[in-house]
């Protein structure tokens, strides 16, 4: 469940000494697309009533980077939809005390780093404390290592603090191509660090090998709650010994066509797949419709979005699920194909008829080819320019098929109407990022697209909360062009489809049904002494198979027992 909190700082006299009222209101929140395997968050809205001058904006900036993280130029602009009424709703995670203020200042696209002026603040708030599906942090590797210990550290404001080492226990899993260890290497697991849906940083060294180190530089840094680490490469699932890479489903030479009597003329489309479509033969993927597929992962006459590598990069990282990307080439009638037809540019528009191309045409042939999750929750719409404006028609008429878009630097001032009607309509139970540059022609729309950001986020509850269902974002010193589309791709895919989000097979194994004998729904102390006790040789009771090896022996009960002394006081009982 989330949750909403309102906290409004009221003033008497706008221009006399201010007394702040701050008032608390705790509703639920049941709106929007949820989101599986994410850490728990409470929607706050924050609203202060304050006067302006032309030219002015109200922001609010706080300590946690969903409030821009003390920094002024990442400060969230409230709306004035009920002006002297500033207010914008903010998704920020569960359990956290933080301080936040009120700023005014200068709103143009080159005053993003200007001088501001606090008028109330700093004050302090918390969010509350919600049930998480796991208590703590689980992390497998594969290593010649032969007495690895994992060092780890909360990644937070307070960041710096020491690492804390944990000795790894050599264990034995099952997954796809399995039948034992790689040459030399054995796989490990540590757990009990840190909290769930907490970001976290974590290194490993071998105690037989000083100086070792993996990796030999950094720290891979993670908030899945269950990783298994190999070859550099992090995942949610326990991966084939050897997996291949993100890659093409096509030659660029010569992509793939496909006849759409919609729009009555043939489009090309680029499939790319990702990491280990061919070894993890029973994995199902999330569709992402990407449009201008010519730049997408190639260069086309306007440079290249060089989405391969970045998309290769997120998923290795472990920030980005596997999803498998469709680039569909544009035709000769681009801009009426992706401008509703609500409008005219050069001729009515004709969206509805290329977005049903997609329905009707490219998606099932997409989801008959490939292992994808064809339902409308898994599927997305991205672009940039005009193809912004159709993702975001997309998302708002045919909700049935797609529910995340992509809104890159929308040309917002070809689809007044449009707008109209998205303003005039329910919010959609759906995904958005939005986003735009501040430099060139038009600072690259950024009023319209902060205009649209106003309505999506002015207070209500009915309405999306930032960096939850919905992520702005202004690229600094950005124009309308690849290159910028390329710079904010990483963000944009993060929040559309975030690793955490993937279920997590992994923590079936420590922290599932199976270890929770308790029946509270969590995993903690007294499910580990309840289980170290049915393995005892002897003891009789459920004896479990702790350590998934296939057979119940003595190695279980000393796994569990190992992990209830040495979990006690390090993190099980959180």
């Amino acid at each position: 469940m989330k949750f909403t909190t309102t906290i409004c700082a009221g003033f008497r006299r706008p221009m006399l000494a201010r007394i702040a009222v701050v008032l608390l209101m705790l509703v639920p929140c049941v709106r929007a697309i949820a989101q599986p395997g994410l850490a728990p968050r409470e929607t706050v809205t924050f609203a202060v009533t304050q006067t302006t001058t032309v030219g002015q904006s109200v922001y609010v900036v706080g300590d946690l980077p969903e409030l821009g993280g003390n920094d002024t130029s990442r400060a969230i602009k409230l709306s004035p939809g009920a002006y002297p009424l500033w207010r914008a709703t903010v998704s920020l995670p569960a359990g956290r005390t933080y301080t936040y203020r009120f700023l005014v200042r200068s709103d143009g696209p080159t005053q993003q780093n200007g001088a501001a002026t606090t008028v109330q603040g700093p004050l302090v708030a918390s969010t509350a404390q919600q049930p998480r599906p796991t208590r703590s942090k689980a992390v497998w590797i594969t290593s010649a290592y032969a007495q690895p210990v994992l060092w780890w550290r909360a990644i937070s404001p307070a960041a710096g603090s020491d690492f804390t080492p944990v000795t790894m226990t050599r264990t034995t899993v099952t997954g796809p191509a399995r039948s034992g260890d790689r040459s030399g290497e054995g796989t490990f697991i540590a757990w009990g660090m840190h909290a769930a849906g907490e970001a976290f940083e974590f290194y490993v060294t071998d105690v037989a090998q000083p100086g070792s180190r993996t990796p030999t530089t950094g720290t891979y840094a993670t908030n899945l709650d269950g990783v298994f680490v190999q070859d550099g490469q992090m995942f949610t699932y326990v991966p084939a010994w050897s997996v291949g890479g993100a890659r093409r489903a096509y030659s660029p030479s010569s992509v793939p066509t496909v006849f759409s009597p919609q729009l009555n003329e043939t489009r090309g489309y680029r499939v790319f797949l990702p990491r280990g479509y061919d070894q993890h033969t029973t994995r199902r993927y999330p569709v992402l419709y990407m449009h201008d597929g010519q730049n997408v992962f190639e260069s086309g006459a306007f440079g290249s979005w060089n989405a391969a590598g970045t998309i290769a990069s997120l998923q290795a990282s472990g920030r980005m699920s596997e999803v498998l990307v469709v680039a569909i080439d544009n035709g000769p009638n681009r801009l009426r194909d992706y401008l509703p037809s609500t409008d005219s540019l050069g001729g009515t528009g004709r969206g509805e008829a290329y977005l049903s191309f997609i329905r009707d045409t490219l998606k099932p042939i997409i989801d008959a080819q490939y292992r994808t999750k064809p339902d409308a929750f898994w599927t997305g719409l991205m672009g940039s320019s005009m193809g912004g404006v159709i993702s975001l028609q997309g998302v708002w008429d045919f909700t049935s098929t797609f529910t995340r878009g992509g809104l890159l630097s929308g040309a917002w001032q070809t689809c007044p109407n449009y707008l109209t009607r998205v303003r005039t309509t329910p919010v959609r139970a759906v995904r958005m990022w939005l986003d735009s540059g501040d430099s060139g022609t038009s600072a690259d729309n950024f009023w319209l697209t902060l205009g649209l950001r106003d309505h999506f986020v002015e207070g209500s509850a009915s309405k999306y909360a930032l960096s939850g269902e919905l992520q702005h974002m202004v690229g600094f010193g950005q124009q309308h062009n690849e290159a910028a589309w390329a710079a904010r791709l990483p963000d944009a895919l993060t929040h559309l489809y975030p690793a955490q989000e993937e279920p997590s097979d992994l923590l079936r194994s420590v922290f599932g049904p199976h270890w929770d004998v308790t029946g509270d729904g969590v995993m903690g102390i007294e499910d580990l002494y309840a289980q170290s006790v049915q393995n005892v040789p002897g003891a009789g009771g459920t004896r479990s198979d702790a350590d998934l090896g296939g057979t119940i022996d003595a190695a279980d009960a000393a796994l569990i027992e190992r992990a209830f002394r040495t979990g006690e006081t390090a993190g099980m009982s959180r």
